[in-house]
């Protein structure tokens, strides 16, 4: 064996990850993260939505054999 105990090193990682998480400027990116991947979901949203005969569907509800990127049509909004 090579004598290192692993709940000592993990404690040790786990004890640095919290005074990272108490770093002011990681919170800050932490946010700015959260904040950025939210707008990419509602970008993401938007793109879904394709209007059909004056309904509104989503593409991601619709069925995979009529979707192929070779059509003509292929997300046309």
């Amino acid at each position: 064996m090579s004598g290192d105990d692993p709940n000592k090193n993990y404690n040790k990682r786990l004890a640095q990850e919290y005074a990272e998480a108490d770093d002011p400027v990681v919170r800050a990116q932490l946010q700015l993260d959260r904040w950025w991947e939210s707008q990419r979901d509602l970008d993401w949203e938007e793109q879904d939505i394709y209007e059909v005969g004056g309904y509104l569907e989503k593409w991601s509800s619709t069925p995979s054999y009529t979707k192929s990127k070779r059509d003509r049509d292929w997300r046309v909004k």
